[in-house]
């Protein structure tokens, strides 16, 4: 999911073997998701994405950028299967993803960067690793006390989720009854308590709750 960081350490991460990688799922152009996207596919790595991605990052290479549409299933290899779908976000063509394990029955909710989620999924999520950027009431007060430039606060309102907001979604749209891992992303330095955060989710769902 991703290539955001920079090449040398994907590759540390992944203890120098790329046989396990069947493909990179890339959500958007923003620096801090595609940085490497062109050296995963100069390794043989297909990379996914929307067209609207692929032409606002310019890509030369075709080969190995395989464009997609959103609603659409694609076989990403013999095992994964990937669904993207359309999210709200500050980018060209923003895609959200499921991701389905065909072996283990895993299901993967991941949704990065977007205001809100418009959809609503008939699918027992495994895994579930979602955007909650900020605290409204931290960002007021960061707001109010002149300790935030208003365009980013702005920006983080309306591109980025709140959140109560994500807790919302969790809550009333998704079935919770086989998850066993919320992963909490892109949470904003200074605009939210992450400890406190985690301990909200894990109190409120009963699931193990990672923050980024």
């Amino acid at each position: 999911m991703e290539c955001g960081i920079a090449w040398p350490k994907i590759q540390k991460a992944l203890s120098y073997d790329l046989t396990c990688i069947d493909g990179c799922l890339l959500t958007h152009e923003h620096r801090d998701h595609s940085k490497s996207f062109y050296d995963v596919m100069k390794a043989g790595i297909d990379v996914y994405s929307s067209a609207g991605t692929f032409d606002f990052l310019d890509v030369k290479e075709k080969r190995r950028a395989i464009s997609i549409e959103s609603y659409v299933y694609y076989k990403v290899s013999k095992t994964f299967l990937a669904f993207p779908f359309n999210i709200i976000h500050d980018a060209k063509e923003p895609f959200g993803y499921i991701v389905h394990d065909k072996i283990d029955g895993d299901w993967l909710l991941f949704v990065p960067d977007s205001g809100f989620i418009k959809q609503r999924f008939n699918i027992k999520f495994s895994i579930i690793a979602i955007e909650c950027s900020y605290d409204m009431n931290i960002l007021q007060q960061r707001v109010d006390t002149q300790d935030i430039n208003e365009s980013l606060a702005k920006r983080l309102l309306e591109s980025h989720a709140e959140k109560q907001t994500t807790m919302r979604y969790l809550d009333e749209f998704c079935d919770l009854s086989k998850c066993r891992e919320i992963h909490l992303l892109h949470m904003s330095a200074g605009n939210i308590d992450k400890q406190e955060t985690k301990k909200e989710f894990e109190q409120r769902f009963f699931i193990e709750t990672i923050i980024k």
